[in-house]
C-alpha cells in the first residue's frame, strides 16, 4: 500500500490532534511537523518519526513530501496555503479557510491556480450524528422541513485560549453554518443576528449569539453559538441540532450519547466518535485517489460569507441579503 507523506504545520490544540489522528492510518505517513516553537517542534516529531521544522516553507522543501495540513491561528493560513500550492502541495486547512474573506477567497484562488486539492477542516461533517441527520432530510423521512435550531456552547473559559483572536461566531457558528448548509441541502438566502450578553466579555470579542438564517427553498433555522456554560458544566459542551419537517422530527445531542460516567471525580460525557480521524481519512484518500475535495474552498467561502453576515447583522441590526 502506498502511504501519502503528510505534514502539519502549527502544532497548537488540533495540530497535535491532528498528528495523532494521521498516525493512526495505514495509507499516511506523518513525515514532517512545522512550529515557531522549536521545543514543540522537537517533542512532536519524535513522539512520530518525523522532521522538525521551524517554519511552513522549511516543512514544504521536505523531501517527498505530499499533504500538508495546515492548522496553525487563523490570520496566518493565507501565507502557509498559498506557500503549499506553490509548492503543487495537497492541503486540508482548518476552519474557518481564513477570518478575512478576501484572504479566504485568495486561498482558493492559490489552490484553483496550482491545480492543487484543498479541503476545509469542518470536522462537524464527520460525526455520525450529523451525517444520520442528513440522511433523514435527504431521505425524505422528516417530509419537507420547516425549521431547525442548532446549540454549539462551551465553557466560558474556552474565549481565553484564543485570547480574542477571533469571536465565537469564526470560531463555533461557523461549524453550524456549514453544518446546516451540508444538512438542509440548501443555501442560505438572509441572515439576521443578535449578540447577547449573558456572560462576561473577557475580550473584546461577541462570545454568545443567535443567528437567524432563512434558507433558499424556505427553511428557517436559529443558531446560538457561545461561551458562556459555568465552568464546572459536566461536559464541558452543549451541541445539539433539532430538525423538525411536516412529517415528522429529528433531536440530536452530542452530550448525551448514550455514555455518561459518574464518579468520585465528577460526572462526564465522553466522545464516542472519532471525526477528526475520519476527517483526515477522507483527505488522505482523496488525495490518493485523485479524486476531489470532500470538502471544498467553496464550502469553506459559504461558510464564512454566512459568519460575515451574522457580525454585520450584529453592527447594524439588520437582516442582511446573501
Amino acid at each position: 500500500m502506498r502511504r501519502l507523506q503528510v505534514g502539519v504545520i502549527g502544532l497548537g490544540e488540533i495540530g497535535g490532534a491532528h498528528c495523532a489522528s494521521i498516525a493512526t492510518l495505514p495509507q499516511a505517513q506523518l513525515v514532517a511537523v512545522a512550529d515557531l516553537r522549536s521545543e514543540v517542534a522537537a517533542k512532536v516529531a519524535g513522539q512520530y518519526g518525523a522532521t522538525a521544522y521551524g517554519t511552513a516553507e522549511e516543512l514544504l522543501a521536505h523531501p517527498g513530501i505530499e499533504a500538508v495540513i495546515i492548522a496553525l491561528p487563523d490570520h496566518l493560513h493565507l501565507a502557509a496555503a498559498q506557500a503549499a500550492a506553490a509548492a503543487g502541495k495537497a492541503m486540508l486547512v482548518e476552519k474557518p479557510l481564513a477570518v478575512d474573506a478576501e484572504e479566504a477567497k485568495a486561498i482558493v484562488r492559490a489552490a484553483e491556480a496550482a491545480k492543487t486539492l484543498l479541503m476545509v477542516g469542518f470536522t462537524v461533517r464527520y460525526f455520525p450524528q450529523y451525517i444520520r441527520a442528513r440522511q433523514a432530510v435527504a431521505n425524505g423521512e422528516l417530509g419537507t422541513l420547516v425549521s431547525a435550531f442548532a446549540r454549539r456552547a462551551n465553557v466560558v473559559t474556552q474565549t481565553d485560549r484564543i485570547q480574542g483572536r477571533v469571536g465565537v461566531l469564526h470560531f463555533l457558528g461557523v461549524h453550524d453554518f456549514d453544518a446546516l448548509r451540508w444538512v438542509i441541502g440548501d443555501e442560505v438566502a438572509s441572515v439576521h443576528a443578535i449578540s447577547a450578553t449573558s456572560a462576561p466579555l473577557a475580550h473584546p470579542v461577541e462570545n454568545e449569539t443567535f443567528t437567524t438564517l432563512r434558507f433558499k427553498k424556505g427553511a428557517i433555522a436559529c443558531v446560538q453559538a457561545g461561551w458562556y456554560l459555568p465552568t464546572n458544566h459536566p461536559a464541558g459542551f452543549d451541541f445539539r441540532l433539532d430538525l423538525t419537517g411536516r412529517d415528522g422530527s429529528l433531536n440530536l445531542s452530542m452530550m448525551e450519547q448514550g455514555l455518561a460516567i459518574h464518579s468520585k471525580s465528577g460526572t462526564s460525557y465522553p466522545y464516542m466518535a472519532s471525526p477528526l480521524i475520519a476527517e483526515d481519512r477522507d483527505f488522505v484518500d482523496s488525495v490518493l485517489a485523485g479524486a476531489p475535495s470532500p470538502i471544498t474552498g467553496a464550502d469553506g467561502l459559504a461558510a464564512g460569507a454566512i459568519v460575515d453576515a451574522a457580525l454585520e447583522s450584529i453592527a447594524t441590526g439588520r437582516v442582511v441579503d446573501l
